[in-house]
């Protein structure tokens, strides 16, 4: 009797754990689509969680450098003169500062008025002269003259000027154009090349000597630079001296100059 309790207690139990076993794989069976995709990671191009760094480069942005403005280079200028002041008797000291020398100083002739230095009221050599001794110089100035005379009269600029008796000078007579030397007061032409210039109309001459050679070209002011020099020479006669201007006028004749500069010569 003990034993057939005991034959129908273990067969329950095991009816149980059989029972129990159908449930847990049912339960499994039925959740474990839903945990696998749980676990799953696509690997999907489109759902790839994205673990790139996104933060831009640093930007290196060019800092503005300020450079200093170039120094105007003045040490080759040796005088300047632009004639606006107002007017006056004599020539003054010019716009640079230095002081005319020569006669334009000293004699009536020579005034400032409409914003140019003048020289007339007279007949006869008139010298100008501005700015320190020289070797290698050019000087460039522009102006006019009011009657040429058919060579009575002319306008140029002087270098290596020393005193009214030595000098070089580049000049417009009317027909030509002219490099002239004095030397212990006499007169040698080195040059000449034809130019007509016209009464009262300004002409801008330039007139170069580095060396022994001299050189000038004439053009009306306003109009382009002649590339090559005019009229050229070689004298060893004088190897320094000053700068201006010289000119010989008859008693109608007046010199108008509106600019002048000289500068060293390289």
């Amino acid at each position: 009797m003990y034993l057939m309790k005991s034959i129908h207690r273990l067969l329950t139990i095991g009816c149980v754990l059989v029972g129990l076993m159908v449930l847990v794989s049912t339960i499994s069976a039925f959740f474990s689509p839903s945990i696998q995709a749980a676990l799953m990671v696509s690997t999907t191009p489109g759902s790839r969680p994205n673990t790139a760094i996104t933060t831009q480069p640093t930007t290196h942005t060019s800092k503005m450098i300020s450079l200093p403005s170039p120094t105007a280079i003045t040490a080759a200028l040796l005088a300047q003169d632009t004639f606006q002041r107002t007017n006056q008797r004599f020539w003054g000291t010019a716009s640079d500062g230095q002081t005319w020398g020569g006669n334009a100083n000293s004699f009536a002739n020579f005034a400032v008025a409409g914003q140019a230095g003048l020289i007339g009221n007279g007949r006869g050599v008139f010298e100008a002269t501005l700015g320190p001794r020289a070797t290698d110089a050019e000087v460039v100035f522009s102006g006019s003259l009011s009657l040429f005379g058919n060579g009575a009269s002319n306008i140029g600029s002087v270098l290596r000027w020393m005193d009214t008796n030595n000098w070089y000078k580049a000049y417009l007579d009317g027909a030509q154009l002219i490099l002239l030397k004095k030397v212990a007061g006499k007169l040698t032409r080195l040059n000449t090349t034809p130019f007509t210039a016209q009464s009262g109309k300004e002409y801008t001459l330039r007139f170069r000597i580095i060396g022994t050679a001299l050189a000038a070209k004439v053009w009306p002011t306003g109009q382009a630079e002649p590339v090559t020099w005019m009229v050229m020479a070689n004298d060893t006669s004088l190897s320094s001296g000053f700068g201006g201007l010289r000119v010989f006028i008859q008693d109608a004749a007046v010199v108008r100059i509106t600019t002048f500069t000289e500068m060293i010569a390289r």
